[in-house]
This record gives structure tokens, C-alpha cells and sequence, in this order.
């Protein structure tokens, strides 16, 4: 079983009856897994429905629960006799409140006697006030709801149980973001609880056409991803087709929004992300104005924007609550530290290793004199420092706080200044590297400036090999790669190819606010118009 397998994921053949053969012989072995006793059927198709029966359900949730301390299992008698329990897990939903707000008044349920003939839905909605209740037909779906931080009701006699919202689980206040500072604006960014990232969302958006859609991406960690977005403003193709995406994925476990976005990429072997994201709110419900739909995963502080762009990508919330024509010289800065972060290096190695006469006489004599006494050659030269660059960067991210701003300063300065009295480097090519790798700070999106720097890499590779002639191939080529990305129907390279004249100049610069009077046309809003 393991060989065809093994074959099939590679390629190499075999027969389709091996292949049916194998995957028939997995199933079966899946089956045995499940089948051992004990074990939850975590199956998309495994239904485990709701029986009258008490002491089945009661049995069944009891085996599930198996060693676990955590997951409590309440029984106690309703008014009319009828036995009931209820499944919780300690931790994740208060035990007094519980037992207040949720078995106390539950008690009082009188199923039997109920003389007007009241559905035990809408009992149970008159007699517990302060939290959502819903029917569930699969004690199976039930009992993964109560390990979520609900709580599931079991009552004698029924064929539905009763998922009760109570989750009260302990996560970080609001506070601002780390990874996205402003200096105008709103400082408070996402945390990694589910309702309170809802909750900020819904208090910049009080429309009513707002839509907050739960799903579940994860086999066993059961992982709730909301998606939101704004009815009569987003395209539904759009909203369908991500969710489509997001209900295909059958991994075991969703840790963060990072792995749902390589998830749903249309093309997940490309160096750039097509999903966008930010951590701050005010950005994240100005892009679903937009017409763009936010994805919340449920322990990740970062919420996923899609359809994306390059040019949504380089800009930050505050560039429209400032004048605008600061924030213009702010977006014309970016762009060019853009180009300076993927060309600097492999520009410098392309001149002075294969073209020196592209520079000025006074530059090449300067260049020579700092060179005079380098043993490497410059392709070597430039290596070596941006390895100490990237060792600088991973080291500073890993330790402490107090410790990572100390070690910058010994990277930077002591051990910069040695290399360039022992006659290592070249100071010009100290200068070069430091500005390359502050251009790389100023790319608002991290995703978006990881993938710069290893086309840094790419075109310093071409520069060694074939000089100003490589470089131009490499440039040619990123822009390419560029131009051939989708991010669910919108080009990756819009407004600039293909051109929208209106999004090309807002990208580049900030209009006026008064000007910022449509949707962006790429992608395709119902309602276009923002502000008349």
C-alpha cells in the first residue's frame, strides 16, 4: 500500500487498478482506526446523529470524552422528569455561569407538560436570556461545537440536541499593533480572539448589509475562519469563489491566517503572495468598503484581504488621514525603495565587475581607491555582507527585545567599521547594503518584502554571471512573473498592467479626498460609486 502510494504522489506510474487498490486498502485501514473504539470518525462525511435513546448519546459523548480532564460531562433531571446532561470543557467557557445562567434555568424545562406546545427550541430561548441557542441534528457536529467553547445539551427523549453559545475564553486585550505602527490615525490592532477582531470590524462598519460568514477550515483542530464582507458592494463571484477555496481544504490543523492564505493561492509555487493582510482595523474595514473580502481566522492576529494587488500592497491606513500631499511624496518614496531594494546590489556588482565605464570618472576613481586593497572580488564582497545582513536580521527577530537592539548595534557598527579597517569590504559597498536593507523596511507588507529580497538574489546571480546584460534579463523576467499572477480574478499587476487611468494615479500618489470618489475598477464592486 505504502509503494503505490508512494508511486502515485511522485508520478511514476502504475497501474489505475493499483492505484484503486491502494487507496481502497487505505480507506480500510482508516476504517479499522475508527472502528477500534475510542476514536472520534474525524471524516468530512461521518454524521452521528442525535438519538432518543439517553443513555446512547450519553455513552456516545463518554467515549469521546475518553481520558480527557478538561471535557466535563454534567448530568442532571429536567421539571418533567426527563433525564438530560451537558458536555463543556473547563476552561474555555466559565463553570459558575454555567451553572447560573445555563442547568438552573434549563431545570425548569417542562417538555411534557407544556400545554401550549411550545417547540423545546423556543422554551429554551424564553428561559435562557443572555446567549444563543441553535438545534443540532448530529450529536457528532454537537460535541465538536462544545470542544470549540460551547456548550451541548442532551435531553431524554429527543432526537435534536442544543449547542448553547458560552464561550469565555481568556485571550489579550485590544492593544496596538507591534508589527504595524502609525503616527496618525488608530493605534489598536487585531488580537487572536475571533469575536473581539468581529466586534471591531462591526464598530467602523454599523451597516446592515455588512456580512460576517463562519466556516471551519481543519479536520481536527476545527479552526473558525470568518469572512467578511459588504452585500451590494462586493462582487458574489468573488465571495463564491472564496468560499469555495476555503471549504475544499482538508488539512488536519489551521495554526494561523499565514497557512490559509497559502491555502487558497491560485498559485502557491510563485515567490509572491496573492493575499493580502494587515493587522490593523481601521485598514482591514476600509478594504471591505473597498470591495475586497477580510478572512479572520480564530487565534491569528492577522486578517487576510483578498483580491490583492502589488500596489495594495505599498500602502498603509495612514496615507489617507494625512494631507495628501505628503502622503504622495510617502508613496513615490516607497516605490522607490522598492527598486533600490532588489537592484542596488546587482547593480553595483554589474558595474564595477563588468561595466566601470557606465560610471562617472571622479565615481570609478573613488570606487578603484576603496577597492585598491579588497581581496575579494566584488560579487564575493557583496555575498559575504548580505549573508551578515540576513544572520543581523534573524538574530534580532529571535532574542529579546533589550538584547536584539544591543546586537544591532555591535552588528552594525563595531563589526561594520572592523571589516572596513581590516580592508574586507569596500566602505562604498557598506553604504549600498545599508540602504538596500532600509528600503526593505520601508515595504509595508513583510510578505510582499521577504519575496523582494530573494529576487535581490535572483538578479545578483545574473549581475555576477553576464554584467548590466544579465540584470536587464532579470529585471524583464520578475516583471514577467509578475504580470502572469491572478489573485481570484484580479491581474496581480493592476492598475498598471492592464491600465485603469484613474487607479494607475491614485496608486502612485494620494489624491485629494474629495477625488477618492470611486471603488477601485479592478475589483469589479457592484457599487462603484463611494462618495458624490
Amino acid at each position: 500500500m505504502a509503494e503505490n502510494v508512494f508511486r502515485r504522489l511522485l508520478g511514476m506510474g502504475g497501474s489505475e487498478t493499483e492505484a484503486s487498490d491502494g487507496v481502497e486498502e487505505e480507506n480500510a485501514g482508516r476504517q479499522e482506526i475508527y472502528d477500534g473504539g475510542g476514536v472520534f470518525d474525524i471524516r468530512p462525511g461521518f454524521e452521528q446523529a442525535v438519538s432518543p435513546d439517553y443513555n446512547a448519546n450519553l455513552v456516545c459523548c463518554k467515549t469521546w470524552k475518553g481520558k480527557n480532564v478538561d471535557v466535563l460531562i454534567r448530568e442532571f433531571t429536567l421539571a418533567d422528569g426527563r433525564r438530560s446532561f451537558v458536555v463543556l470543557v473547563d476552561g474555555m467557557c466559565g463553570k459558575q455561569s454555567i451553572e447560573q445562567d445555563l442547568i438552573w434555568p434549563a431545570m425548569r424545562l417542562n417538555i411534557s407538560g407544556n400545554v401550549e406546545n411550545m417547540p423545546p427550541l423556543q422554551q429554551l430561548n424564553q428561559i435562557i436570556l443572555n446567549t444563543e441557542v441553535s438545534e443540532q441534528t448530529s450529536l457528532a457536529k454537537g460535541y465538536v461545537s462544545a470542544l470549540t467553547g460551547d456548550v451541548l445539551l442532551c435531553i431524554e427523549g429527543l432526537n435534536t440536541a442544543f449547542v448553547i453559545g458560552a464561550r469565555s475564553i481568556e485571550s489579550r486585550s485590544v492593544s496596538p499593533s507591534e508589527t504595524a505602527g502609525s503616527v496618525v490615525g488608530p493605534h489598536e490592532g487585531f488580537t487572536e480572539n475571533l469575536r473581539t477582531n468581529t466586534a471591531l470590524m462591526r464598530r467602523r462598519i454599523s451597516d446592515p448589509n455588512l456580512t460576517i460568514e463562519m466556516l471551519q477550515v481543519g479536520l481536527r483542530s476545527h479552526t473558525s475562519v470568518a469572512m467578511c464582507y459588504i452585500d451590494g458592494v462586493v462582487n458574489p463571484q468573488l465571495v463564491d469563489e472564496i468560499r469555495q477555496g476555503i471549504e475544499k481544504i482538508t488539512i488536519d490543523i489551521l495554526n494561523d491566517s499565514g497557512e490559509l492564505g497559502q491555502l487558497i493561492e491560485q498559485y502557491p509555487l510563485s515567490p509572491f503572495p496573492q493575499i493580502g493582510g494587515t493587522e490593523k482595523p481601521d485598514m482591514a474595514a476600509a478594504e471591505v468598503c473597498e470591495g475586497r473580502v477580510a478572512l479572520i481566522v480564530n487565534g491569528s492576529p492577522y486578517v487576510l484581504l483578498a483580491p490583492c494587488t502589488f500596489a495594495s500592497m505599498m500602502q498603509v491606513s495612514e496615507d489617507g488621514y494625512q494631507r495628501w500631499t505628503y502622503s504622495s511624496f510617502l508613496k513615490l518614496l516607497r516605490w522607490v525603495a522598492v527598486f533600490l531594494s532588489v537592484s542596488a546590489p546587482s547593480l553595483y556588482v554589474a558595474v564595477v565587475a563588468y561595466n566601470p565605464g557606465l560610471l562617472p570618472v571622479d565615481l570609478l576613481l573613488l570606487s578603484a581607491a576603496n577597492r585598491i586593497n579588497v581581496p575579494f572580488s566584488a560579487v564575493t564582497e557583496v555575498i559575504i555582507l548580505e549573508f551578515f545582513i540576513e544572520l543581523l536580521r534573524e538574530a534580532s527577530i529571535r532574542l529579546p527585545g533589550s538584547i536584539s537592539s544591543a546586537m544591532s548595534i555591535v552588528g552594525g557598527l563595531i563589526v561594520g567599521d572592523a571589516a572596513i579597517r581590516a580592508g574586507l569590504v569596500s566602505p562604498l559597498l557598506i553604504i549600498i547594503v545599508g540602504l538596500t536593507s532600509l528600503t526593505t523596511f520601508v515595504i509595508p507588507a513583510y510578505e510582499l518584502s521577504s519575496s523582494l529580497r530573494l529576487v535581490k538574489y535572483f538578479l545578483l546571480a545574473l549581475s555576477a554571471i553576464f554584467g548590466i546584460f544579465g540584470l536587464t534579463v532579470g529585471v524583464v523576467l520578475f516583471i514577467s512573473q509578475l504580470c502572469a499572477l491572478y489573485s481570484y480574478g484580479t491581474e496581480f499587476t493592476a492598475p498598471f498592467s492592464p491600465t485603469y487611468k484613474k487607479g494607475f494615479l491614485e496608486s502612485l500618489i494620494e489624491l485629494p479626498i474629495f477625488r477618492r470618489n470611486t471603488r477601485p475598477e479592478y475589483y469589479e464592486p457592484i457599487d462603484v460609486v463611494r462618495m458624490k
